[in-house]
C-alpha cells in the first residue's frame, strides 16, 4: 500500500476507533463516534478491541502520582474541597459561633416559641420562600436490565445503580452532556453499591437541555479523559 492510497472502510473504522480511545477526537467527530457506539456493534468490537491492546502497553508502566496542585484543583473544582489559605487557622471566632452564642441563640428561638404560641395566639405559618430547583433523570439500558436514578436539587446531584451492575473488570462512568454540541463531562464512575453524590461545580447548570450518560469502561473509568466504550444508557434532565 502506498501514501496515495486510500483507505478501505474497515481500515477507516479501525483508524477511527482508534481516535476515539486515543482521545484525539474533538467536538462533532467525537459525538459522531460515540452515537455510532450505540448503534454499529461492529464499530463497537472494534472500540474494545483497541481499549484492550492499548491497555496492555500500560501494564508495565509504573504508576505515578498526580501533582498535588492537579488533584487539590480537581477537588476544587468539585467542590469537595476549599482553596488553601482561604480561611486563617489563627483567626479567633466570632463570639457568636462559640458556646455563648449557641446558648443565646437557643434562648432566643425558645422565647420567639413561647411568644407565638401563647393561649389565644394564631399558630406560627412556613415562611413562603422559594425553594431550589429540583431535576431527576431516570437512565435505563437497551434491555431494561440497566437501571439507573439521579437527582439534582439545586447544585447537590445524587446518582444510585438501582440494577445491572457492571461486568467484572468493568465500571459504569457517569457523564454530564451540557447540549447537543457540548463535550461530555465525566462526574466519576457509578458505585456498584450506595450512591454518588456530589456537589456541582461552576459552569455545571442543571436544565432540561442536560442529559446524563453511563458508558462501558475499564475498571476506574476511561483512561483517557473521554468516553472510550459504548453509552449504556442516557436520559435528559427532568424538572419537578
Amino acid at each position: 500500500m502506498t501514501p496515495d492510497t486510500p483507505l478501505t472502510p474497515a481500515e477507516d473504522d479501525e483508524a477511527l476507533a482508534a481516535e476515539l480511545v486515543l482521545g484525539l477526537l474533538e467536538g462533532e467527530a467525537a459525538e459522531a463516534a460515540m452515537a455510532r457506539l450505540t448503534q454499529d456493534p461492529g464499530f463497537a468490537r472494534a472500540v474494545r478491541g483497541w481499549q484492550e491492546r492499548l491497555a496492555g502497553l500500560a501494564e508495565g508502566l509504573t504508576p505515578v502520582m498526580a501533582p498535588a496542585r492537579a488533584r487539590q484543583a480537581i477537588r476544587e473544582r468539585l467542590g469537595h474541597a476549599r482553596a488553601p489559605l482561604t480561611i486563617d487557622p489563627n483567626a479567633r471566632a466570632a463570639w457568636w459561633r462559640g458556646p455563648a452564642g449557641w446558648l443565646a441563640g437557643l434562648l432566643a428561638v425558645a422565647a420567639t416559641l413561647a411568644l407565638l404560641w401563647l393561649p389565644g395566639q394564631p399558630g406560627p405559618e412556613a415562611p413562603m420562600a422559594p425553594g431550589a430547583p429540583v431535576y431527576q433523570a431516570q437512565l435505563s439500558g437497551a434491555d431494561a436490565v440497566l437501571r439507573a436514578a439521579a437527582r439534582i436539587e439545586g447544585r447537590d446531584m445524587r446518582i444510585a445503580l438501582e440494577s445491572g451492575a457492571a461486568p467484572e473488570g468493568r465500571d459504569w462512568e457517569v457523564w454530564w452532556i451540557g447540549s447537543e454540541d457540548a463535550t461530555p463531562v465525566s462526574m466519576g464512575v457509578m458505585p456498584r453499591d450506595g450512591e454518588m453524590r456530589m456537589t456541582l461545580p461552576e459552569g455545571m447548570e442543571p436544565s432540561p437541555l442536560v442529559r446524563l450518560a453511563l458508558s462501558d469502561e475499564p475498571a476506574g473509568g476511561s483512561p483517557t479523559g473521554q468516553a472510550t466504550g459504548p453509552v449504556m444508557a442516557i436520559a435528559a434532565l427532568t424538572a419537578l
